[in-house]
């Protein structure tokens, strides 16, 4: 009778173990996963959480604490408060260079100003360049810019070479016909003077 309400007691304690470091349910082991890193999946901004590695050097604080007498701790802690001031930052400026962009797609298809379009393929090209710390889905969004100002400044690009082509025909047609023109009024003049002469021959 005690043996079996000790393998119950022990069951019942290796089962309370599992269920805590399973988070009390299936999934326990993808929220501490979660936990570790930071990353649950959910939409955080544009750039990568700082949230794993500021785990981490939280856990190197504790760690070196009683070794460096909180020396350690304040350097690691400073780590991390120094990578999520940079974080937040350049979050900030890429939100703010997203709305420009959206404003310039906005402007073009109002204006039709081709300078909104160079200015979305340089302030996207730039970002995907300069910042390292964007999440794949924020560089796509970006290269879907940059894409779609390239298409349509190559749209705009082939209609004024058809408009210059045009005006130089135009140009060309009506250079030759001032040139017809010249030709006739040459041929007149010269007929007139011919047709005097005659008539100043006849006349002697």
């Amino acid at each position: 009778m005690s043996d079996s309400s000790k393998t119950d007691g022990a069951r019942t304690l290796g089962t309370r173990a599992r269920d805590w470091f399973n988070g009390g349910d299936p999934d326990g082991p993808a929220k501490i996963r979660t936990w570790a890193t930071g990353d649950d999946d959910r939409w955080h901004g544009y750039t990568h959480s700082m949230g794993k590695y500021v785990t981490w050097l939280m856990v190197i604080a504790c760690i070196l604490y009683p070794f460096t007498r909180g020396i350690g701790s304040i350097l690691a802690l400073v780590v991390a408060i120094f990578l999520m001031g940079g974080r937040a930052l350049i979050e900030r400026q890429v939100r703010r260079d997203v709305s420009d962009l959206e404003e310039a797609k906005k402007q073009y298809g109002l204006t039709r100003n081709p300078e909104y379009l160079q200015f979305m393929t340089l302030r996207a090209e730039g970002l995907l360049e300069d910042n390292k710390i964007l999440t794949p889905a924020s560089r796509t969004l970006l290269e879907g810019y940059a894409q779609w100002a390239r298409e349509r400044q190559e749209r705009a690009d082939k209609k004024q070479a058809k408009k210059a082509r045009k005006a130089e025909k135009k140009a060309r047609r009506e250079a030759d016909t001032g040139r017809s023109e010249i030709s006739v009024d040459d041929e007149s003049a010269d007929a007139a003077a011919t047709v005097g002469e005659n008539k100043a021959a006849d006349g002697s």
